[in-house]
Order: structure tokens, then sequence, then C-alpha cells
């Protein structure tokens, strides 16, 4: 539908990652007893489906988290040919290694951009601009000057709407 994001055949205007989706940190409270802590073991590869929640108390958090929304999308930036793309459906705390990236509303959509990052094309090209060998992480100076393919929002929308269909029929 939207085309390969590394050759961008469909001459989509494009815009760096760090510009439409920006690294942004949730600064809101977590006025719950327990938070969910995400952590990539609970992440299925290629599809992003959450195997199963951790709740914590604030306590048991540690230093090496970040925090996201319901806005974010989290990319998991340690071996990224395990391709880890979540679209969180609540607030919570993940290892530092997901990235919670906040797509620009008005340009880009969530579900547009997961699509994209989960794109074979898109984690052969990231894959390959990685530091490390045992524990190779995604170059994130490569990450954020990305140039993202923007289809019209409206697009994007439908994509999402088509995408929560799919996923209604698969719970019935």
């Amino acid at each position: 539908m939207f085309g390969d994001p590394i050759r961008n055949v469909k001459g989509w205007k494009t815009g760096k990652m760090n510009d439409v989706a920006p690294v942004v940190n949730y600064k809101g409270d977590f006025n719950k007893c327990k938070v969910w802590l995400l952590n990539l073991d609970m992440v299925e590869s290629n599809t992003g489906n959450i195997i199963g929640y951790n709740y914590v108390t604030t306590d048991e958090i540690g230093n090496s988290t970040c925090t996201f929304d319901t806005t974010n999308i989290l990319y998991s930036k340690l071996r990224p040919y395990l391709n880890k793309v979540v679209i969180p459906n609540e607030i919570g705390y993940a290892t530092s290694e997901m990235v919670p990236l906040q797509p620009v509303r008005g340009v880009l959509n969530r579900y547009y951009l997961a699509h994209m990052l989960r794109n074979k094309s898109f984690v052969d090209y990231i894959s390959e601009k990685v530091s490390g060998a045992k524990m190779p992480r995604v170059t994130m100076n490569e990450f954020r000057s990305f140039e993202v393919p923007i289809p019209p929002i409206e697009l994007q929308n439908q994509f999402e709407d088509f995408v929560k269909q799919v996923e209604k029929l698969k719970f019935e």
C-alpha cells in the first residue's frame, strides 16, 4: 500500500525521523499503585504483540527505563533485526532499549509509522546501521536522520481504520 520506505518509489514527501517522530518521554503522572513495565522479552518479533503484561510498583523500576503513553510508538534499538515495534495501549515504563517515538500529529499516524518501521526493507536497512557485535544497537544518529516517507494523512488514517478492523475480527 505504501511501498518500500527505503526506495520511496511512490514519491511521497519525506521528513527526518527526528522531525516527524521525535523521541518524547511521557511526562504525566502515574496515578496507579502498579504500573506497566515493558521489557523486550514481552514483545513478539515482527508483530509488536505484547506476550504478557508485567505490573510493578514504581519503587521496583530501575534507572534504565523510559516512559511512554498512548501517543508513542516504542521502537527497539537493540538487535533491530528482531523487529520489535509496539503501539502501546496504555501508559507505562519500558526498558531503555525501547525508544519512545512520538509521531507529529497531522503528519504521521502511529499505525502507519509502526508499519513502516516493521517493513522488511527498513529492518534490513537499519540492521546495517548498528554498533556493537554481541549486542548490536541501532546507531541513533542514523536512525534520527532517516528520511521517513510521508503519505497523505488521510491515507494513513484509512490504514489505521483497516488495521483496527482486522484486529477486531481476530478477536471475534
